[in-house]
């Protein structure tokens, strides 16, 4: 074998072996600087929807739902659509002593920047017949961005407590 086609060989399995090239890594990093901003855009979108929780204000979160958005509450149907779900907050938020917080423990943006999850804990409490009622469990909503807004197509929450048997 000549110099030369050693010296190319060595170049090729060099190539094969060195995994990503400072193009990649732009592109990588490139990527990672969106999911961040889509990231901010939804922790953002919490932020107001936290404030429109304390206002009470069941029709503007409506409004932070995709139109075919669901909101999957336990004990509950399921809500679809604006009408629907801005009824289940309101009911939500007439229970007596109502207060509700949760936080993001995890956002995960899609690489297309099409969709994205956060998932997280929340805190509610009320007042019950028997004295103030309290509760702890975890959520997930399902994130869309649709053309530049993101969107909950999906809100599901459920409980730490143990159930009831039976």
């Amino acid at each position: 074998m000549t110099i030369r086609k050693l010296l190319l060989a060595g170049a090729v399995t060099g190539l094969l072996f060195t995994g990503c090239s400072p193009a990649d890594e732009r592109n990588q990093s490139a990527q990672n600087a969106v999911a961040a901003k889509h990231e901010t855009a939804i922790r953002s979108i919490s932020k107001q929807w936290l404030g429109l929780i304390r206002n009470r204000d069941a029709a503007a979160i409506a409004k932070l739902y995709a139109p075919d958005g669901a909101l999957l509450a336990p004990g509950a149907p399921i809500a679809v659509g604006s009408s629907a779900i801005e009824q289940a907050w309101r009911g939500m938020m007439e229970t007596p002593g109502f207060a509700l917080s949760f936080e993001i423990t995890q956002i995960e943006v899609a690489s297309a920047g099409d969709m994205a999850l956060d998932r997280g804990t929340y805190r509610f409490s009320s007042s019950g017949p028997n004295g103030p009622v309290t509760d702890t469990g975890k959520y997930v909503v399902v994130w869309r961005n649709i053309d530049g807004e993101w969107k909950a197509v999906a809100d599901i929450f459920n409980s730490d407590a143990a159930q009831p048997a039976g």
